[in-house]
């Protein structure tokens, strides 16, 4: 027997019935509006011919999502919208509100003409054809 004790952190600080994270994220909301959008996740994956981007945007309308493609570069914004009717009034609010964007480079320059993206389960997927390099060609002078 060892005698250790198991220490499981310190108590959770309660104020007016939220505990303190939740209670200074509901005063900062009231000074500063709702939360801020954080960024878009994404995964690049490669094959021999493309490269498959995939964007976690859960909640956002693909009609909310603008993709940008020009030669190397990659950008999409996304835009968080909360609906709601005159009749409602917020009891808590979590979700984020907001246009996010990302951007970044590719290795290779991309074929943008025959690119293609798809929305599907708050996954954004694009699919961008590798440009073909044409090889090095050695001119003879005459």
């Amino acid at each position: 027997m060892t005698g250790l004790i198991r220490f499981n952190g310190l108590p959770a600080v309660r104020w007016g019935g939220l505990g303190f994270d939740r209670a200074f994220d509901s005063l900062a909301s009231e000074f500063f509006g709702d939360h801020t959008v954080g960024e878009l996740r994404a995964d690049v994956r490669e094959t021999a011919n493309a490269y498959i981007v995939q964007f976690d945007a859960p909640g956002v309308a693909k009609e909310d999502i603008t993709v940008d493609v020009d030669e190397k570069t990659v950008r999409v914004e996304a835009t968080f919208k909360r609906e709601t009717s005159e009749a409602e009034s917020a009891v808590l609010t979590e979700r984020v509100t907001g246009a996010v964007s990302r951007a970044f480079r590719l290795p290779q320059a991309v074929d943008a003409e025959h690119a293609s993206a798809k929305h599907e389960h708050g996954v954004l997927t694009l699919t961008l054809p590798k440009k073909n390099i044409t090889a090095q060609k050695r001119l003879t002078i005459n």
